[in-house]
């Protein structure tokens, strides 16, 4: 169902023809996100993505936004630790010409010097406004405890001080040397010709000389020993990220770890919803998530939590993460959850933004596209006993990392997470 071409400069093409639908959507995907920065370029892939919004040789940004918001579509971008994409989605008579704005964006931005100090004030308010938010912010403080001084631990959007540092020299150098062809993904999904779509990217792309793709410094250091880290704040809530590193893109387990995390926080039928918010009240909310890397990965649990309850929700989380690692989860619980993720997947699918996310993200990830049918039969494999192993592996208490942002002193939360956590 998927079809795929790559030109001979190394710029892959791949699309899914959706042809009921109205819409098509459109994404240019570069791999490369902030796990490629140094400490002092850090924020500059985030930067650059902005900047190709304010201008191109052949469209101003009002143009740019004109173009497809003037045939009803809608333009947007984003940067990741691994990625940076830039989409548009538009009625499919209209895809050449979306097309055609954001090639324009990606092969000749203008990077003027004014547009990247008005940015750079616009990025630092980013940055203020993210610290301000302390559930955004915990995310921030997890990833520099969990990943320490690699890339990986620094923030997408920087830091004031490294924005401030960052020339056009630096950006345009940056984006000379990965926004090349081997590090490009055009992906398409909806109604669409996938011949003409290949034309024209040939059109727009084919004159970039190919080049060698660019590999992130990869992760070598393992955790022997549980993290810790408290920002003291007077908030309403106590905010939490609690976690351990998992697996890669394209691991083997990776089914299992889905599963494993419906399970777990995944949904409002999950086990942490049901234990510490439904029954016992401690948090707002609750849920879980998984992150996916090149190298390595995390599953993640992050809450709202009541800031005079915070032991008790520690306490019910990591107990909850012991009892699906020591006892085989319920026949009707492991089948729910599979329903459940095989019914979002497809539910998911129905959608030209969704399909054209799947396409690119895992393009850039794994070189291969899999079939949505190859996923869900994945997901059927899963048993109670790979649930069981994974947990094991996973969870324990050399590998845990908490952050916490709430009015509370290091001492008293070192002494909280130390105690809960004896015997996972």
């Amino acid at each position: 169902m998927y079809r795929e071409t790559i030109l001979d400069n190394g710029i892959g093409i791949v699309s899914f023809q959706m042809p009921e639908m109205n819409s098509a959507t459109l994404g240019i995907w570069i791999g490369v996100g902030s796990r490629y920065e140094t400490g002092r370029n850090n924020g500059v892939s985030h930067f650059l993505e902005h900047l190709l919004f304010k201008g191109s040789r052949k469209r101003s940004s009002r143009k740019i936004r004109e173009d497809i918001e003037g045939v009803g579509g809608s333009l947007n971008g984003f940067t990741t630790e691994e990625c940076t994409c830039y989409l548009a989605k538009v009625v499919g008579g209209k895809l050449e010409l979306a097309l055609d704005v954001l090639a324009d964006m990606v092969l000749h931005p203008l990077l003027r010097k004014e547009d990247i100090e008005k940015e750079r004030g616009v990025i630092r308010e980013e940055i203020s406004r993210q610290k301000d938010l302390p559930m955004q912010y915990v995310h921030v403080l997890f990833s520099r405890l969990m990943w320490g001084k690699h890339p990986l631990g620094s923030n997408i959007c920087g830091t004031a001080e490294t924005v401030d540092s960052l020339a056009r020299k630096d950006i345009s150098e940056y984006k000379g040397s990965f926004y090349k062809p081997a590090n490009i993904v055009v992906a398409v999904a909806g109604k669409l010709e996938h011949e003409r779509i290949v034309e024209v990217v040939f059109r727009r792309f084919s004159s970039i000389r190919k080049s060698m793709g660019n590999k992130p410094s990869l992760l070598k250091k393992k955790q022997t020993k549980p993290r810790l880290v408290v920002e003291s704040r007077k908030t309403a809530q106590t905010h939490i990220c609690l976690g351990t590193r998992a697996l890669p893109h394209g691991h083997p387990d990776r089914y299992i770890l889905s599963i494993l995390n419906i399970i777990l926080g995944g949904n409002m039928s999950s086990r942490l919803f049901e234990e510490v918010r439904e029954k016992r009240g401690l948090a707002y909310h609750i849920d879980s998530h998984v992150q996916k890397f090149v190298d390595t990965g995390a599953f993640v649990i992050s809450a709202g939590i009541d800031s005079r309850r915070i032991s008790g929700a520690i306490r019910v989380i990591l107990k909850e993460m012991r009892k699906v690692r020591e006892k085989d989860v319920f026949k009707k619980e492991l089948l729910q959850a599979k329903e459940f993720c095989r019914g979002q997947i497809l539910l998911s699918m129905e959608d030209t933004s969704n399909r054209m996310l799947w396409l690119g993200e895992n393009k850039l990830a794994l070189g291969r596209v899999p079939p949505v049918e190859e996923v869900l039969e994945g997901i059927e494999k899963v048993t109670a006993h790979d649930l069981h192993r994974l947990s094991s592996e996973l969870f324990h208490d050399g590998g845990m990392n908490l952050a916490l942002i709430g009015p509370h002193e290091h001492e008293t939360v070192e002494k909280i997470f130390y105690g809960e956590m004896e015997g996972l």
